[in-house]
């Protein structure tokens, strides 16, 4: 695959999220990263951001009340969304605290991290720029990378997205294990859980690797279609029915952009 399928629409690398948004919704994908018509953070993503910026602050220093994670995790919860209209920001700012807390009461256990959202980079067969990521943490001391998800319900198993995510990260850290650990703000009322937490094998890396891959090649083959970002849109059709679409002004800005 020539580099100028992405060159020509100024894409010097991929991430995990990237591939992921496009594997699912490609109108959205083009709509975003190739027209630049972006909305801003919606309140789910923004709670788990200051979430695990509490847990980071908990990690560091284990003498540190959770209450003052949690309240550190509010304040930059508040900080991000002072202008967003978003209407779950109140109730996912009550959560906060909780997501905190239960995260501080799994992860703690692992001790202070050696690494956070350190840059990690891979190369795919037949994929002419860098896969690029992000890590939680590392945590050298029992050779793993952990990732923290914040969840309103826990999983039964790492979804083919977050073990892409996963693949990558592990992808750049030679024989480290993967681990998700999924947290809600409080234990469940049937089985008394709050935290759940899943490592993926050789083989999912392998797989998840794979397909990052495919779905890659695939990209590059759409992009080579048109250095004309606006017929590339004119492609694809947006499933309005899924959630990448709730935002109003991403809505907004699929209809200005497809028409419909």
């Amino acid at each position: 695959m020539s580099a100028n399928s992405f060159e020509r629409h100024g894409i010097d690398h991929l991430s995990p999220s990237s591939l992921n948004l496009w594997a699912a919704e490609p109108a959205l994908w083009v709509m975003e990263r190739l027209l630049g018509r972006k909305s801003s953070l919606g309140a789910n993503a923004a709670r788990g951001r200051a979430a695990e910026h509490g847990i980071h602050l908990g990690l560091l220093d284990p003498s540190l009340p959770v209450a003052d994670c949690a309240k550190a995790a509010e304040s930059a919860f508040d900080r991000e969304m002072a202008l967003n209209p978003d209407e779950r920001r109140e109730s996912e700012r009550r959560n906060i605290s909780g997501y905190v807390e239960q995260g501080l009461k799994e992860l703690r256990q692992y001790g202070i991290p050696t690494a956070y959202q350190e840059k990690v980079s891979i190369s795919l067969d037949d994929v002419p720029v860098p896969v690029i990521g992000f890590i939680d943490w590392r945590f050298d001391q029992h050779g793993l990378v952990v990732d923290l998800k914040t969840a309103e319900r826990l999983p039964s198993t790492i979804s083919d997205s977050h073990g892409r995510q996963g693949a990558v990260y592990v992808g750049g850290h030679g024989n480290f294990g993967m681990r998700f650990a999924y947290v809600k703000p409080s234990p469940g009322k049937s089985d008394g859980r709050a935290v759940a937490v899943y490592e993926m094998s050789g083989d999912d890396v392998r797989r998840h690797l794979d397909a990052l891959r495919q779905i890659a090649i695939r990209l590059g083959r759409f992009l080579a279609l048109s250095s004309d970002a606006a017929e590339l849109a004119g492609l694809l059709v947006p499933n309005y029915d899924t959630f990448y679409w709730n935002n109003a002004t991403t809505r907004a800005n699929g209809t200005a952009v497809y028409g419909f």
